[in-house]
């Protein structure tokens, strides 16, 4: 029986049937306009090589076995090779529905926010050209209103303002006291988006929200959850593209994760924004890698649940 995480990851090409696909995006240009630091081009080949250093097959907390999940790897996209940003989100988007159309469940390594807008338009395309449901867990709401501008700023509020994220089925989990404007809280609000601050989440616990949300997301099909790992407070996660001293705590995270896992209609999971220049000792991949196999963990309870 397999030992190791590494042993279940196979090449996409020799596994067409698979319970999650992985595919990585290595983009940072929506991060740079934004003002942020270069460099989550690099995340989806950090967040692999944690993902295969450490990680067993097996879960203690839950004792929940991996061992018979397939995993595929697609790769990473071809992202580097032109320099036509809105060419890039094009592919993306065709990419994604492509594999969403393959797998049940696509887990991307990210990268910067801004490829949210066209992952989300992927799984829009594979549900039918109907709007979906999803969560953003992160210190930003990602709403800004930029016309023409594809950032790491404006994700949601574009996918929410042309009509393929519905704003009844989006929750904001997270969100900072001080890194949000009301212009942006307002549209949310408009848009009867749900927010949870990250004081109610440190509060109360992650679970509450996490299971109201994702019950919210899937009421009427596929959803997504998008995980900006710099929603991590800076001591968990130095290598992100904008760190905050204050945050969730590895716990809430890989909590967030697994309960996504779980839930049957997440077919897109995220995890967004790691910059491995600024890394201390693989710290920030390797939580980042931690948050992709709680979520795994999520897949593999539900997969024996179903099974039984």
């Amino acid at each position: 029986m397999p030992t190791f995480l590494r042993e279940l990851i196979q090449p996409a090409a020799a596994l067409p049937q698979a319970d999650v696909c992985l595919v990585g995006l290595p983009l940072d240009f929506g991060t740079v306009l934004e003002g942020g630091r270069a460099g989550a081009a690099g995340a989806p080949d950090a967040i692999r090589r944690e993902l295969r250093r450490y990680h067993k097959t097996y879960n203690l907390e839950h004792n929940v076995s991996l061992d018979h999940l397939r995993i595929a790897d697609a790769g990473n996209l071809a992202l580097r090779v032109s320099a036509d940003h809105a060419a890039k989100h094009q592919l993306i988007r065709e990419e994604l529905a492509r594999l969403l159309g393959r797998y049940p469940r696509v887990v991307v390594l990210g990268g910067s926010h801004d490829g949210t807008y066209s992952t989300v338009r992927g799984l829009f395309d594979a549900n039918g050209a109907q709007a979906v449901g999803g969560l953003n867990l992160d210190a930003h709401a990602d709403v800004k209103d930029k016309p023409g501008l594809i950032s790491s700023g404006t994700p949601f509020g574009k996918l929410l303002r042309e009509g393929f994220l519905a704003g009844k089925q989006f929750t904001e989990i997270g969100l900072h006291s001080n890194l949000n404007t009301k212009e942006d809280i307002d549209f949310l609000h408009a848009q009867q988006a749900h927010i949870v601050p990250l004081a109610h989440v440190q509060q109360d616990g992650m679970a509450e929200y996490m299971t109201r949300a994702l019950r919210r997301a899937t009421s009427s099909g596929p959803a997504f959850v998008s995980f900006d790992i710099d929603g991590c407070a800076e001591a968990y996660a130095p290598a992100v593209s904008a760190p905050s001293a204050d945050g969730f705590t590895p716990r809430q995270a890989t909590e967030a994760a697994f309960l996504a896992g779980k839930a049957e209609a997440v077919r897109l999971f995220e995890v967004v924004e790691l910059n491995p220049l600024y890394d201390r000792d693989h710290q920030t991949a390797r939580l980042a890698a931690t948050i992709i196999t709680a979520y795994l963990t999520g897949v593999a309870a539900l997969l024996s649940q179903s099974s039984t």
